[in-house]
């Protein structure tokens, strides 16, 4: 575990330079069950891939993999990283999506320096550190020229579309922080900071999972939680992450500070609710302000 002066300043960099790195998060016996995990789905995979990859698909991400292994799972709310994650986003966190991603040999796929948000309306990104969170997980160590995130460090403070990141040199600027993570690192970053992932120069392919959280409120992506969520009964931060909802709790007010089971009264009020939808007219039954 982290001491909690290292989580005090991964929270320091994380507000005052948009993302952090962190090493060692798994442990070598988690970072072998997620590698082994990883290459069952893929094997699984292996025929729709090779077609993606003939037809000239720089990246591809594996399907439903919260379904494919428990270890997808416990990454979602791994404890050395659960306290960082509840500073940086907020008590109402919730998983946004998942990616299961292999970005093949060549040019990238994103685009350059970008924000992944710098279009949604509504929001002042400059001030709001919290509204999006990308955390990605390697567990294979990576080469300086494999296709690693670079980032502009302290950009996500910056109002949408202030850089212009077609400079041709920008990419060697000094002004650029390139993250070469090895097996068992994540990287946790503010989705506005401006951000890519670099060619992949070398003739392997870069493995990494994504997994990305937002607020209780927001909406997700269907891979943001697993087909099977009665698996969670006896769990209300991973009802929480997974989108579950509480009988009696608005989803503007789920806190993982204040998660408490529903009351006896709570079950019995939601279960005559459904009840009395079933039998009476709608008209009858306005739905609640």
């Amino acid at each position: 575990m982290y001491h909690p002066d290292n989580l005090l300043d991964f929270k320091l960099q994380f507000d005052t330079q948009g993302f952090v790195h962190l090493p060692g998060v798994l442990s070598a016996d988690m970072t072998e069950r997620v590698r082994r995990a990883f290459e069952a789905a893929r094997d699984r995979n292996r025929e729709a891939e090779n077609r993606q990859r003939q037809s000239g698909a720089r990246f591809i991400d594996l399907p439903l993999i919260l379904d494919a292994d428990g270890v997808f799972i416990d990454l979602v709310d791994l404890p050395i990283l659960m306290p960082l994650l509840r500073a940086t986003v907020g008590e109402d966190i919730a998983l946004n999506e998942t990616n299961a991603r292999l970005f093949f040999p060549g040019p990238t796929f994103t685009s350059p320096f970008h924000s992944d948000v710098a279009r949604v309306l509504g929001i002042d990104h400059a001030q709001t550190p919290n509204l999006l969170i990308k955390l990605h997980f390697f567990f294979e160590d990576l080469a300086p020229e494999q296709g690693c995130l670079s980032f502009i460090p302290g950009s996500h403070r910056l109002p949408p579309l202030h850089v212009n990141p077609h400079r041709p040199t920008l990419a060697r600027s000094s002004a650029v922080t390139r993250v070469v993570p090895r097996a068992g690192d994540a990287v946790l970053f503010n989705t506005h900071i401006l951000h890519m992932a670099e060619d992949n120069q070398t003739q392997l392919v870069r493995t990494s999972l994504i997994y990305t959280y937002g607020h209780f409120w927001m909406k997700s992506f269907p891979s943001a939680s697993p087909t099977d969520l009665t698996q969670f009964a006896d769990s209300l931060q991973r009802q929480q992450l997974f989108g579950v909802e509480l009988p009696s709790i608005s989803h503007f007010n789920r806190r993982l500070d204040s998660l408490a089971p529903p009351t006896p009264m709570q079950r019995v009020q939601e279960l005559g609710e459904r009840v009395a939808h079933r039998l009476l007219p709608l008209k009858q039954l306005p739905p609640r302000a």
